[in-house]
Order: structure tokens, then C-alpha cells, then sequence
């Protein structure tokens, strides 16, 4: 598990359980890089838990290397991880200052002078020189941000974990502070390791995104290919807001598949591995690569091979697109997202149209896949 050009990974986890009943986690964090953990599913504790086992505070199983070394049996503190979030909390009778200064404190292994002075240079980096004699109490939320980023970087850890740290800002605090990041690691080399169930987030924060159901990681990729090359249903959906339809594959050939609908209407899409003729198919198609033919009065050309009837429920302009709701024949409800280049008329609830797509913009996955 070792980078191409011969240097460690600032993180490398290897058949790592962080709770029990979770499938083994392998994962890369190179160093100075993002990557994001998108969490999806219900299980709200994913997260949690899997900070809690790099930090420490919780046991775990497999191998966790930080910059090589093998720290899996090491206590917190000693592991060069640090974490930030609403799981560790600033010190309420302690100054910014004093909170800064807690963890190096504990550590006794530097002088009075030292602390202060890395204490002074993490305050001066997260903006927070102005506020350093407040109390937890007076700060806002994007300030508690920065005061408990500022403790997490001044012990110098090899990695940072962000456990859903933005949750009580508001969006335009919470884009100053993605900002703010990106600035710190490439100022400062950080490796960041950021915990999210927020898409947006990952999206503008991480190199890498991984998609992580349950405590199940069902692929970590760069954004472009989990959203064109998603390797489950549940990365489709996660990543893209892939509609979901039902069909019999009729045909497999060449990674294509023809594939017959409810409502009969006959598709093609991309074959996940694994497809195979007869086999019943999970389609995934993201809304904006869908096209949409409205009927003229009195009927139009008819339907081709590829093309599904379907009537207009709704249509909302947001702006740069079109939100459409629309029903195929079997009742199936489909989301297209459109450029704004249709009449109001044609808008109308109840018009009847035709929808389709190119086959490279659809997969099909078999509808027994075990994950996602």
C-alpha cells in the first residue's frame, strides 16, 4: 500500500473494523491531499464510530498506518491524528488561547516558549488573533470552527479528521471555511480526512470522494468517475440523483445492454459487470442526461426504439434548468433536469411526451447486487 513514487501515505488503512458487523475498510489518504467520506444510509453512527477508532477512543481491528509507521495499538494522542467536530468540544472555562494551548500542555514535551509559539502561529493562521482572550460562550459557530481546527493543527498531526464539522453553520460561513481549508493544506501540507453527509461538501473540499453506506465503502474515486462510472445503484443515486428503473435484460453484448421495461417500451444502457441476459436490472440514469420530447396538438412522429411514453406532472424553473416530473405508462415516477428552452405551454401538467437517453449515459446494474 505504498504511493507510486516511493513515499508512504500519510494514512493507509488495511482490513480496518471499526465496529463490529462492518465489512474491513480499506483506504489511502497521500499525503497533503482530501479525501472526503460521504455518508449515505440511515445509520447515522458510521461516521462516529470510525472517528472514534482512528483517534483512539475506541477499539478497532486490522492495520493503521500514519506515514508508514503502525500505529493500531497506540493510545490517543500519540498517534498523529487529530480530529475536529462536535465530538470534541472546546473547553467551556477556558480561554481560546487556553484551549489551543490544552493539548500541548498535556503533552509536556515543549517549553513555555514554544507553545506559545506555535499557540500564536496556529491563532494567526485560522484568523483568530482578535479573539484569543474570548471563551467558548462569545464565539460563533464558524469561530468554534477555526478555535478547534487551530487546537487539532497545533500539535503538528500527520493527519486531520473533520467529523461533520459544519452541521450548525450556515452556508455562507460554511464556504468561507472550505475556502479557509483548502487554503491551510496547500499553505501548510495538511492531509484531511473529512467525514460528511453533506454532497456539496465533499464536492468542493475533497481530491476524492468516498461513498460510504452504512460503514460500507462502496467506492472512492475522483468526482468525475463515481459520477460517470458509478460502481453500485447506491452511488448513482448518492452521487448523480440517478433515477432507478426496472428491467429484464433481453441482450448483453460489448458492455451493452437491451433491456425491456414494464411499461414494454425496450432501453439500452451500459452493463455493470456481472449482467447477464434474462437477468432483471436495476437502470440508472441521472436526471440532466435525460431528453424530453413534448407532442405537438394532434399527435407527432411516432415513438422509436429507445423512446418511453410519459405524461407531465410538474415542472418548476430553477433558474439555469428545469426540475420535471414526469410518469411513464407503468406508473414509474422519472426526474429530468433540463436547460430552460421550453415554452410555459409545453410545461402544462398532463402534456404528453417521450423520453430518452444515450445508451453511454445509463448503467445497468443486476438488481441482486449485495452492496449499494
Amino acid at each position: 500500500m505504498q504511493l507510486t513514487h516511493g513515499s508512504p501515505p500519510a494514512l493507509a488503512l488495511h482490513n480496518f473494523v471499526f465496529r463490529a458487523g462492518t465489512p474491513p475498510l480499506d483506504l489511502i489518504l497521500r499525503r497533503q491531499d482530501c479525501v472526503a467520506l460521504l455518508g449515505i444510509g440511515p445509520d447515522e453512527d458510521d461516521m462516529p464510530s470510525l472517528t472514534a477508532a482512528l483517534t483512539g477512543r475506541a477499539t478497532c481491528q486490522g492495520a493503521m498506518r500514519i506515514d508508514g509507521m503502525d500505529v493500531s495499538a497506540h493510545r490517543p494522542g500519540q498517534r498523529g491524528v487529530a480530529s475536529v467536530g462536535a465530538h470534541a468540544p472546546l473547553f467551556a472555562h477556558l480561554s481560546v488561547m487556553d484551549n489551543i494551548l490544552f493539548p500541548l500542555r498535556a503533552a509536556r514535551t515543549l517549553g513555555a516558549n514554544e507553545m506559545q509559539r506555535r499557540a500564536s502561529e496556529v491563532l494567526a493562521l485560522t484568523g483568530l488573533d482578535g479573539v484569543r482572550a474570548r471563551y467558548p460562550r462569545d464565539l460563533s459557530a464558524e469561530q468554534v470552527f477555526r478555535a478547534g481546527l487551530a487546537r487539532a493543527l497545533v500539535g503538528m498531526p500527520a493527519v486531520v479528521v473533520l467529523m461533520q464539522p459544519f452541521d450548525t453553520m450556515k452556508q455562507t460561513a460554511k464556504d468561507r471555511m472550505l475556502a479557509m481549508l483548502d487554503r491551510l493544506r496547500h499553505a501548510m501540507g495538511l492531509s484531511l480526512l473529512l467525514l460528511t453527509r453533506q454532497r456539496p461538501e465533499a464536492l468542493m473540499a475533497a481530491d476524492r470522494i468516498g461513498i460510504m453506506e452504512n460503514g460500507v465503502l462502496l467506492q472512492l474515486a475522483q468526482a468525475p468517475i463515481l459520477l460517470n462510472r458509478p460502481a453500485s445503484r447506491g452511488v448513482a443515486v448518492a452521487m448523480g440523483d440517478a433515477n432507478v428503473l426496472t428491467g429484464k435484460v433481453l441482450d448483453c453484448e460489448d458492455d451493452l445492454a437491451t433491456l425491456r421495461l414494464p411499461s414494454g417500451e425496450t432501453v439500452q444502457a451500459q452493463a455493470a459487470p456481472g449482467l447477464h441476459a434474462d437477468d432483471l436490472a436495476s437502470i440508472c440514469i441521472p436526471p440532466d442526461r435525460l431528453s424530453v420530447m413534448f407532442m405537438r396538438q394532434g399527435g407527432g412522429e411516432p415513438p422509436e426504439p429507445g423512446d418511453i411514453a410519459c405524461t407531465l406532472v410538474s415542472a418548476h424553473h430553477l433558474g439555469q434548468s428545469v426540475l420535471m416530473r414526469l410518469r411513464a405508462r407503468d406508473g414509474t415516477e422519472i426526474i429530468a433536469r433540463r436547460p430552460p428552452v421550453h415554452a410555459g405551454r409545453d410545461l402544462a401538467p398532463g402534456r404528453e411526451g417521450l423520453l430518452a437517453w444515450q445508451a453511454q449515459n445509463a448503467i445497468a446494474f443486476p438488481m441482486d447486487q449485495k452492496i449499494g
